[in-house]
């Protein structure tokens, strides 16, 4: 039986990053503990990467949340590169927001899978992507099969 999803506790709006978007992307990052596999990004480059999709969430023009999404046009996997919620904004389906929009973005775009990697102390990303059925492998390597139903 499938569980109903959680009611969304934000009025968060999502849109493609751009480079109007990089200074408060470099802001939130720079205040996140590493996010989603340890890594920085480098948000102009991202922004205008050809296989990258930025999703940016927002609340009253202010940018809380983002994820970035790499997938190669047709290929059959997509990886959740990074993901961070500004520490105000945690606990009310941002992060939700974003994992549930980019595993449907890439699977529109004909991934079959979608690959996350977590550092070991990132236990409320792992319990985040857990909850949209990504299961847990070995290293920190996180995979969800598209097509499933999530949680």
């Amino acid at each position: 039986m499938q569980k109903p999803l959680k009611h969304f506790q934000t009025f968060a709006r999502l849109h493609d990053g751009s480079h109007d978007d990089a200074a408060a992307l470099w802001a939130l990052s720079d205040g996140l503990p590493g996010g989603l596999g340890g890594e920085r990004p480098v948000w102009p480059a991202l922004i205008q990467a050809e296989d990258c999709h930025v999703l940016v969430a927002t609340e009253c023009q202010l940018i809380i949340g983002a994820a970035v999404i790499w997938h190669h046009k047709d290929s059959a996997a997509a990886r959740l590169a990074w993901l961070g919620v500004s520490s105000a904004a945690q606990g009310f389906g941002v992060g939700q927001l974003l994992v549930e929009t980019a595993i449907a973005r890439v699977g529109i775009e004909g991934a079959a899978v979608i690959t996350a990697h977590l550092p070991a102390e990132a236990t409320s990303l792992h319990g985040l992507l857990v909850d949209a059925g990504f299961i847990a492998r070995d290293n920190g390597q996180l995979r969800l099969p598209i097509g499933r139903s999530m949680r």
